[in-house]
């Protein structure tokens, strides 16, 4: 399963991936921030926050869906 799972994950996606840290992605957001400064093109950023998504989860639907 962790193959085919990696296999469908993107490069830009660090969160749960194994050498891979929040500190990466800080960095890039930061370089993009100052590129959008630099060419005063305007930029939208978005949070999503899936704290706790996974305990939310109805364990049997999800055993039955497996």
């Amino acid at each position: 399963m962790k193959d085919t799972v990696d296999a469908q994950r993107r490069d830009q996606q660090a969160g749960f991936h194994k050498n891979r840290s929040c500190t990466d992605r800080i960095a890039t957001l930061r370089i993009i921030v100052e590129q959008s400064v630099e060419w005063n093109s305007p930029l939208y950023i978005n949070f999503i926050d899936y704290e706790k998504a996974f305990d939310s989860v109805d364990r049997r639907t999800l055993w039955e869906l497996l």
